[in-house]
């Protein structure tokens, strides 16, 4: 269903979709001569009662923004023809709709709208009135006077049982009830005499009742997933029947007479329990597709060779053991999907279909794939997952066009070098084989974008891996790497890179050199014994998503706060007791989980909502108590160093000589403001990118390296404190 379209200059048209508007501005209600208005994915919450002065709009679209009502002024929009108001919390319409005497189209689904007014009636201009998504129950008795209804999409309300009224719209093209809890449909539905599409798909229907049959310029009909155990003979009356959908229900069988429907293109048979097509299959000339998945069929009908216009078959998930060799005079063929059946080979007569584009079969038992297979010159989707195939055949490596490849799930050991050959390549699966190299040549198609080779068993990637500047997604995971395959580094246009090892010999660190993957958007390295992350990492600015869960970081570089793209990151796992203090820095941080941490700062309490805001405020905090926790301790010391001590002290803190000089021969400083000052010198330049707390733990050091017994003491006793500092 699409809106009217506005026609009139732009003077007379205000579009302001996705502004981000909480209200509609003034200066709108200024243009009385406004036809069209599109108000669309806002945030605007009511319609003020402004929009009366608009006599001529004509267009009002105002759909996805957060409407509760609508105002009764809208009945003064006597030149309206087409009303908008989707995707809002909508809960009744006004009465006051019904001034709208010129309204053909009324858009008003994905509301929350339980019932409609008594004078909705009176809209006797309506051609089209969409109320999906809503939860009406029922329709009011004054509906049967909208005698211009073409369209009305009633799909995924509460309506179990089906308005009288709606039989009296003679008119009616299009009528939508999917998604309701409807179990049986009323005689009247024979008055819909001008029906051409019905759809009854999601409801409890059993059977079809006769009367149904009686509407003979259906083109359309749906009535996918219900419980229907059969089609009537009288099926054959709908010669205008172009879709015909019966998927997932409880068919046992398919009636002969569906077949003298001459003009049926699709027809939909998935999900029931058919152990056989009609025989006279070969009568419906017109079929384009065919749709069989998930039954019980052992066998096609050889009468499929009849059907010169069919495009497409899906039969995956039945019995099949093998293909009629009469499918070749389907010369037009562009997919087929035999998947999930018992096929030990690929039929033969595959070969014979020139036009084939797409070839699914997955999950059979085939165990090699013939040299015959490149007669299929034009193919460019080509799927044998999960089979027996024990090589990487070469005769695939002819398919000059093939712009898919799918080969995981097998056993294959080795990539034949020919595989440089495939031009056209842009994704190649080949997951869960047995892998152990692979070769240079790979690395020269230059077309592929997405390379799957996690669970085998690589020890190394070639160097020439660096040539592929269009790879945009590389799984590496479950492999047998013992570092970090530097090589990786170099491919430039990566933009999701998995080296995840749950099952595989786990990394332990990450190359510095991981920063020159600047377009990389998503990396995940979860299950591995990482512990820590390169510091590089925060000049990648375009990473998004990152997942290093069951790992055994016990710290995250401080860099990750320039990480300003970064969304969401699992660390769900690891070792980490605190996060870096400038966390609220990364502004579209979404979700942050570090689950199953043994957290501190912040504690795991505060981490429970997965935020970054709380997180940020108590880091903020944090900071400042920590800061003054450390220059309290620092006064501490400085009141526990004793004159003779105090040059030993400043060369521990690693002082330059003439620096403790200068210290020791100032005679307008005290003691106690010396190592003041010392104390302060040796953080800035030694320990400037540390965190308080590592700077208390260091000065420890230095104290016990001292011998300044009393001031450790001292010193520790302020470490506790911090410690038992609750949040």
């Amino acid at each position: 269903m699409t809106m009217l379209t506005e026609t009139d200059c732009v003077t007379t048209t205000t579009i302001l979709n996705n502004k981000g508007l909480n209200e509609i501005p003034s200066y709108i209600f200024e243009n009385k001569h406004l036809k069209c208005l599109r108000l669309d994915n806002n945030s605007i919450r009511t319609l003020p009662k402004e929009v009366a002065s608009l006599l001529n709009l004509e267009i009002l679209s105002i759909e996805g923004n957060g409407l509760t009502y609508l105002p009764p002024e809208i009945g003064h929009l006597s030149q309206l023809q087409a009303l908008n108001i989707s995707h809002n919390q909508i809960q009744r319409l006004p009465e006051e709709i019904a001034h709208l005497k010129t309204i053909k189209q009324l858009f008003a689904s994905h509301n929350n709208l339980t019932q409609l007014p008594t004078t909705i009636g009176d809209l006797t201009t309506m051609q089209i009135l969409s109320l999906s998504e809503n939860s009406l129950k029922t329709l009011p008795e004054s509906v049967a006077k909208l005698k211009n209804l073409h369209v009305l999409n009633l799909q995924s309300n509460q309506i179990s049982v089906l308005p009288k009224p709606m039989f009296k719209l003679l008119h009616l093209v299009k009528l939508c009830l999917s998604g309701n809890g409807i179990k049986s449909l009323p005689k009247e539905m024979v008055n819909l005499k001008n029906l051409r599409e019905l759809s009854l798909s999601n409801n409890q229907l059993t059977f079809l009742p006769m009367q149904l049959y009686n509407l003979i310029n259906l083109e359309e009909l749906a009535v996918d997933n219900n419980k229907l155990t059969e089609i009537s003979d009288m099926v054959e009356n709908l010669q205008q029947l172009k879709v015909l959908s019966v998927a997932n229900n409880l068919l046992t069988s398919l009636t002969e007479k569906v077949c003298n429907c001459f003009f049926i293109e699709y027809l939909f048979l998935s999900g029931n329990q058919l152990s056989s097509l009609p025989t006279r299959l070969h009568k419906l000339k017109n079929l384009r597709e065919l749709h069989i998945d998930r039954n019980a069929l052992g066998i096609l009908p050889e009468q499929l060779a009849h059907l010169k216009n069919l495009l497409v078959i899906s039969c995956t998930e039945n019995d099949l053991t093998n293909v009629p060799i009469e499918l070749k005079n389907c010369t037009q063929i562009t997919k087929l999907d035999f998947s999930g059946n018992k096929l030990s080979e690929i039929p033969q007569v595959l070969f014979s279909i020139a036009e084939l584009l797409f070839l699914i079969l997955n999950q059979n038992e085939i165990t090699e794939v013939p040299k015959s297979i490149v007669y299929i010159k034009k193919l460019k989707h080509l799927a044998l997952s999960k089979n027996k195939l024990k090589e990487f055949s070469v005769q695939i490596c002819s398919l000059r066009n093939l712009v898919f490849l799918d080969l995981s799930k097998n056993d294959i050991s080795q990539i034949p070098t020919e595989v440089c050959n495939m031009g056209s390549l842009c994704e190649l699966l080949l997951d869960s084989n047995s892998l152990t190299t692979i070769p240079p040549e790979l690395c020269t198609v230059k077309n592929l974008q997405k390379v799957d080779l996690s669970k085998n068993l690589l020890h190394t990637l070639p160097a020439a891996i660096c040539q592929l500047q269009g790879l945009k997604e590389l799984n590496l995971s479950n492999n047998h790497f013992k570092k970090f395959p530097i090589q990786i580094c170099s491919v430039g246009s990566l933009e999701i890179l998995k080296i995840s090892q749950e099952n595989g010999i786990k990394l332990t660190s990450l190359p510095q050199e991981l920063c020159n993957l600047v377009n990389l958007m998503e990396l995940d390295v979860s299950d591995n014994a990482l512990k820590y992350m390169p510091n590089s990492i925060g000049e990648m600015k375009n990473l998004f998503r990152i997942s290093a869960s069951n790992n055994q970081l016990t710290v995250l570089p401080q860099s990750i706060v320039f990480m300003t793209g970064l969304q969401e990151i699992n660390l769900k796992g690891n070792k980490l007791a605190c996060l870096p203090t400038d966390m609220h820095r990364l502004h579209n941080l979404k979700e942050i989980n570090v689950d199953s941490n043994p957290m501190l700062k912040p504690p795991l309490l505060v981490c429970e909502g997965k935020r970054l805001y709380p997180i940020g405020r108590y880091l903020q905090g944090s900071d400042l108590r920590d800061e003054k926790i450390m220059q309290k301790m620092f006064s501490i010391v400085s009141c526990n160093v004793p004159l003779d001590d105090f040059i030993f002290f400043c060369k521990k803190l690693q002082l330059k000589d003439e620096e403790i000089k200068v210290f020791s021969k100032n005679k307008s400083l005290q003691l106690q403001e010396k190592i003041l000052q010392a104390l302060n010198l040796w953080r800035t330049r030694r320990h400037a990118n540390s965190t308080p707390v590592a700077i208390i733990d260091q000065l420890i050091r230095v104290l016990i390296m001292s011998d300044l017994l009393d001031a450790v003491q001292k010193a520790q006793t302020v470490k506790i404190a911090l410690k038992t500092v609750k949040f």
